[in-house]
């Protein structure tokens, strides 16, 4: 008679708190041999917890973790690699000016490919890694520059690292994929669902993602967070995304997409490009935004869009055309003129452009505009922390302590307080939006999707670099879709309220 295998991961009754906040409260679970399960929650619901607690970067206060049926107790990440567990950051974490070889070795559990006098052993360390390359489907070269990989190329390396592990040949591995198909394109997005089915053949696999349907689509069971517990434990055979964004939220109903009203056009653009050209990314783009509006920015991959949003922002220059702000042109235009102008920018890549992580909520929201927090060079803490509170409670920022270092919160709510540092002025005439719902569940992008609305209301411009066709829809009066650096087309949604996504990809395409 075979004997059940034990699962790749049990826990049990695993809890942790940090002061009074309880991020995980006595969570329970298994995960089987081969399986792909979905992890589900908001922001703040205890998922970035549990995955720093099973990559070992922190300790349960309470409870019990088994790996392969063994009981674990990780003193830090290199016990839970030992262990068996591989994770895949949401932020990629490569060495760009290394090799793909290189940066696997990095990770590698099974000791570096050195001679016997100490001295690398390239050949060596190439057949390695193509191993692991092979394992997982990656037709990539070892031997390649990881700064001359795309995006998604650079994510099969980060898998690549994540399964370079070793927990023993009875034992099968455990792949932790935290929001792994982010800040990926359609077609990218469908590469790594490829890859991730391929990982179930010798692994079991933890995928985290707040897009449902990806979920569904993907894994064999979900299970759902809510305030540090698991509200929910299911196949994903006939479960839809409102089941799961019911049992995400406590039962409240998925929100409704409101149709935008077409509002009322200033006589002078808050923002007008004329033939705005960089080398290399964009070329002859001419636009304009009034006050109240909001402009969608589509396109792929290396469409040209996300540099145009940074040049209009001053962080990257033109070398043609021109932009005129409230009816002003510019010259040697930068981040400092664009501020004092009354434009703001929220990055993509929050933790390394829009942070400090090591600084508090308060602090980081009074960054780009103390206003009532200072008198003079003096700073009011008493105050800028009752704005921050104020802001906390206007976008449901979870835990709700402003005094705590910014890096300990979940990326949905850092980008939440990113968004709070620039609505915090009067002076805000320009919002430049860069992937705003990236890393955020259903509930927190309609929080943050009616803050950018309030500020449309207020007379703010809006230039908007959405994740989704279906978000551009949603939000903009006006898309523009960008293809290989030039304007493919311009719709306006008022005129053409019958628009539809294949329309858009038409254009893309």
């Amino acid at each position: 008679m075979t004997q059940t295998p034990p699962p790749v991961l049990r826990l049990i009754n695993v809890s942790r708190s940090f002061g009074a906040v309880k991020a995980l409260n006595n969570v329970s679970l298994e995960i089987r041999r081969g399986e792909v399960l979905g992890l589900v929650g908001e922001n703040g619901a205890g998922k970035s917890t549990l995955l720093k607690i099973l990559a070992g970067i922190e300790k349960p206060d309470t409870g019990k973790i088994e790996m392969n049926g063994v009981e674990v107790k990780f003193r830090g990440p290199n016990d839970a690699r030992a262990a068996g567990v591989g994770v895949v950051h949401q932020e990629q974490s490569l060495f760009t000016n290394l090799t793909v070889a290189e940066n696997i070795e990095q990770h590698a559990m099974t000791g570096s490919a050195l001679s016997r006098l100490g001295l690398q052993d390239w050949g060596r360390l190439n057949r390695e890694a193509q191993k692991v390359l092979d394992k997982i489907g990656a037709k990539l070269n070892p031997n390649t520059k990881v700064s001359d990989l795309s995006f998604i190329d650079r994510q099969m390396v980060e898998i690549a690292r994540a399964v370079c592990i070793d927990p023993g040949r009875r034992s099968t591995p455990l792949v932790i994929l935290d929001e792994p198909t982010a800040v990926l394109e359609q077609q990218e997005t469908a590469v790594l669902e490829r890859e991730i089915r391929k990982l179930r053949e010798f692994a079991s696999v933890i995928f985290v993602s707040h897009r449902l349907d990806e979920i569904l689509r993907i894994c064999d069971r979900v299970v759902v967070m809510r305030s540090g517990s698991l509200s929910s434990d299911r196949p994903t055979a006939g479960v839809s995304k409102a089941d799961l964004f019911s049992a995400m939220v406590d039962g409240q109903a998925e929100p409704v997409i409101h149709a935008r009203q077409r509002p009322a056009v200033a006589s002078k653009p808050a923002v007008k490009v004329t033939r705005l050209s960089r080398q290399g990314e964009f070329h002859d783009i001419s636009f304009e935004v009034h006050p109240g509006q909001i402009l969608a920015l589509v396109g792929a991959s290396k469409s040209g869009r996300e540099s145009l949003a940074r040049t209009l922002f001053g962080a990257e220059t033109h070398d043609g055309g021109s932009i005129e702000i409230n009816g002003k042109p510019v010259s040697r235009w930068s981040i400092r003129k664009a501020v004092a102008a009354g434009l703001a920018f929220v990055p993509a890549e929050r933790k390394v452009e829009g942070i400090v992580g090591g600084l508090s909520s308060t602090r980081n929201i009074a960054l780009t505009n103390p206003g009532v927090g200072a008198v003079g060079p003096f700073l009011r803490p008493r105050t800028m922390a009752r704005v921050a509170k104020d802001w906390f409670s206007r976008l449901d920022v979870r835990p709700g302590d402003v005094s705590l270092p910014l890096g300990q919160f979940s990326g949905g709510n850092q980008q939440k307080v990113v968004m709070a540092k620039w609505l915090n002025s009067d002076a805000l005439k320009v919002l430049i939006l860069d992937h705003p719902l990236r890393g955020l569940d259903v509930g927190a992008s309609k929080t943050v999707n009616a803050q950018i609305r309030a500020a449309c209301k207020a007379g703010v411009a809006v230039i908007l670099i959405p994740d989704t066709i279906e978000e551009a829809l949603e939000m903009a009066d006006d898309i523009i879709v960008m293809r290989d650096g030039l304007r493919s087309a311009r719709h306006d949604l008022h005129s053409n309220r019958n628009l539809a996504i294949q329309d858009i990809v038409a254009d893309m395409v």
